[in-house]
């Protein structure tokens, strides 16, 4: 586990730079907006398209992946909705559990945390997890979101199909499927000017963790009970319950080991944005983004230590 604490800890002191730079007022506040569209429009986009086209995949080689991957967001979905009735919490709460419980940082925190530990060649894999974590968060997820807030509910397969489409990070993936199934091949300038922008992904996006990190307000200590609760939840009963399931159905846990440390990332930064237009916690969501990235510095090496 120590081992493992001192491959990842290099990505953990960038996100602690940025927290400090963001305290310490020496950057501007318009640093994170910048930032986050960087990484959200272009870097990670070229880089899962470019991962991709290195090495071609199809769908079906990757239908278990897939599959395992689905059935624990859609029971993580279920959970939170469960969870929410039996504890009767307000709808605003549901909601916010509802898109948190399992809206991990898996793009973000996730695939360099996976290419920092097993390398270049786990970024197919990786890109495929992030596809699938963002077809059924942005269907299944906001669709439920959209179903509950809005009076006229025709609307809402308009804008699951709006978010999937405006999506940079999904319709990278399906671009680089087609571009390797039709087997185009792009001059080694293009490749290499796409790589160049690949290789400045990681760094950026860890900044503007510990950018927003930076900006949360601490508030009061009881205030944090709660949130302290779920992060534990998300970063320990969650990966629990997929690492036992796949156990109780024969396979062993190593064989999705790219998806279980997904499904232990902490909170994304994206449900924060989205608070304002769905009826989020935005306080909530603020204190458990930066509470399980913290707490995820202990959780993240354990989990990859017994996979």
């Amino acid at each position: 586990m120590t081992q493992i604490f001192s491959v990842i800890a290099p990505l953990f002191l960038i996100i602690l730079a940025g927290a400090v730079l963001q305290r310490s007022r020496t950057i501007g506040d318009n640093w994170s907006a910048v930032l986050n569209e960087y990484a959200l429009k272009v870097g990670f986009p070229v880089l899962i398209f470019t991962s991709l086209l290195k090495t071609p995949l199809s769908w079906s080689e990757h239908a278990p992946l897939i599959a395992v991957n689905s059935i624990f967001i859609l029971a993580g979905f279920l959970i939170a909705f469960v969870a929410g009735k039996i504890l009767r919490l307000e709808i605003q709460m549901i909601r916010t559990l509802y898109l948190c419980l399992v809206f991990g940082n898996v793009a973000y925190l996730g695939i360099p945390v996976l290419v920092q530990v097993w390398g270049d060649e786990i970024l197919p894999t990786a890109s495929v997890i992030v596809a699938v974590y963002l077809f059924w968060i942005f269907t299944v997820g906001i669709g439920f979101l959209d179903f509950t807030r809005q009076e006229n509910r025709q609307d809402i397969m308009k804008d699951v199909l709006r978010n999937l489409l405006k999506n940079p990070l999904l319709l990278s993936v399906f671009l680089g499927f087609a571009v390797a199934g039709l087997g185009i091949r792009f001059p080694d300038m293009i490749m290499t000017s796409l790589n160049m922008i690949t290789a400045s992904v990681t760094p950026v996006v860890l900044i503007v963790i510990g950018l927003f990190i930076g900006k949360s307000n601490l508030g009061k200590l009881s205030e944090w009970t709660p949130v302290f609760i779920f992060s534990c939840v998300t970063l320990a009963v969650m990966p629990a319950i997929f690492y036992f399931a796949i156990k109780l159905t024969g396979h062993s846990p190593n064989q999705f080991s790219s998806s279980i440390t997904e499904a232990a990332m902490p909170v994304a930064i994206t449900p924060f944005a989205l608070a304002d237009m769905y009826g989020l916690n935005k306080e909530f969501i603020a204190r458990s983004i930066v509470l399980s990235t913290i707490l995820s510095v202990i959780s993240l090496p354990f989990w990859i230590s017994i996979l």
